[in-house]
């Protein structure tokens, strides 16, 4: 009698693999140029508003802005992901940013008010939220394989936290070196170059969704709301991201802040602040090394290690200690790489721009609020110890999730583009 042992779970497939793909290849080098950029405009305005008033509040409330436009541009923009072809849209939408990220640096000169800017900034950030729509419902078109389209997923993931690590380093260097308007010229460029990169290598597709007018947005936004919300894995994946990642960022919020009042300078708190996506990236890439069954059941429990870190962090004031502790809570924020990817693979693909759309628009309330809350305890307390309540609150959503948590449906859905 002879036994057959189970067989063994399928890795994912490799970056090289993913990369050979030359439309992928395309968005993930329109992804890197726009998303550095995104990080030039953020960190100009930061220090200038930090140096003009010091307070830890309006600093915060300078990288929010950037979050909040999203929740429009989500809503009611995502659909477009799938009433127009994708391509036009991501064109449309690059091209968008480019020109009004410039006429932002045209001006970023004495004498304009901060308003101003930040109102170019939040327009400009409004079409970040279709972009980002339109290339993650394209995603699985591109890489039809699901071991693929999850590796590729992860890739883009971990480039998304590499791309802000780089982003505020050049960030802190153009700022210092050509001034917060050289470094908007930059980032003006940057868009610029996505769109040549999508133009070149992107294939045209229809409008998964054909409608002869757009009057039905509002419709599109109810559906999507029921799409995530009636399904039971969709829904807890939504609310996991929606109601306790944003706590695991606060370092970042306040990171800028602390440096300023222990008399480090700007790039001690740009450091700071790439220390979690720095972790992140590292923890999304040996995540998406495990076979996708593994990767979805380490969600929960690398969540909530994720907040531990925070709760030690007002006792690791120096920079020395901070930068360790916040790389690990960052790279057991890896998680988020297989919530992002069983969300679009459970998600049908007519409706999944619009699916996408809520999700995000829901995921830049709860960051910009993130942003807002940790500034505002910073001004109350210090920066140290609005983390600690952050990682508090965090554990405190994650136990509430836990209770109506999938487990078996997940395993399933992870079993199922693991074959």
């Amino acid at each position: 009698m002879t036994s057959t042992a189970p067989p063994r779970p399928r890795s994912g497939a490799g970056y090289r693999e993913v990369l050979a793909n030359p439309e992928f290849r395309g968005l993930t080098v329109a992804q890197i140029t726009s998303e550095c950029g995104d990080q030039l405009a953020r960190v100009a305005l930061a220090a200038l508003v930090l140096d003009r008033s010091g307070s830890p509040f309006y600093a915060a409330l300078a990288f929010a802005v950037g979050y909040f436009p999203a929740v429009l541009g989500s809503a009611l923009l995502g659909p477009f992901a799938d009433r127009l072809p994708r391509k036009q849209l991501l064109l449309g939408c690059d091209l968008a940013r480019a020109v009004v990220i410039a006429a932002l640096a045209a001006l970023a000169v004495a004498g304009t008010p901060l308003w101003l800017l930040f109102a170019l900034l939040l327009l400009a950030e409004t079409f970040t939220a279709p972009f980002e729509a339109a290339r993650a419902a394209t995603l699985p078109d591109v890489l039809t394989d699901p071991r693929h389209y999850l590796t590729g997923s992860a890739l883009a993931r971990i480039l998304f936290q590499v791309n802000q690590v780089v982003g505020l380093a050049i960030a802190g260097v153009l700022v210092t070196v050509l001034s917060p308007r050289g470094a908007l010229i930059v980032d003006a460029v940057t868009f610029f170059i996505s769109f040549l990169v999508v133009q070149r290598t992107l294939r045209h597709r229809d409008a998964v969704t054909h409608a002869s007018r757009l009057s039905g947005l509002w419709r599109d936004v109810r559906d999507g709301g029921r799409i995530v919300f009636r399904d039971r894995v969709r829904r807890s994946l939504v609310l996991l991201g929606w109601g306790v990642t944003p706590f695991l960022i606060a370092p970042e919020a306040v990171a800028l802040a602390h440096a300023h009042a222990r008399g480090h300078s700007d790039a001690v708190g740009t450091l700071l602040m790439a220390s979690i996506p720095t972790g992140t990236a590292v923890g999304a890439l040996l995540l998406s090394r495990l076979p996708a069954p593994r990767q979805v059941a380490a969600i929960l429990p690398m969540a909530a290690l994720a907040c531990v870190p925070l709760l030690l962090t007002p006792f690791a004031a120096p920079p020395a200690a901070l930068l360790p502790l916040w790389f690990v809570a960052g790279a057991l924020q890896g998680f988020i790489v297989p919530v992002i990817a069983t969300f679009n693979l459970v998600t049908p693909d007519t409706h999944r721009g619009r699916a996408n759309g809520l999700a995000a628009a829901g995921f830049s309330v709860g960051m910009g609020s993130s942003f807002l809350l940790a500034g505002l305890l910073a001004e109350l307390t210090t920066p140290l110890v609005a983390v600690g309540i952050a990682g508090l609150c965090g554990l405190v959503a994650l136990a509430a999730l836990r209770a109506v948590w999938p487990t078996a449906a997940l395993k399933e859905a992870a079993a199922t583009y693991a074959d």
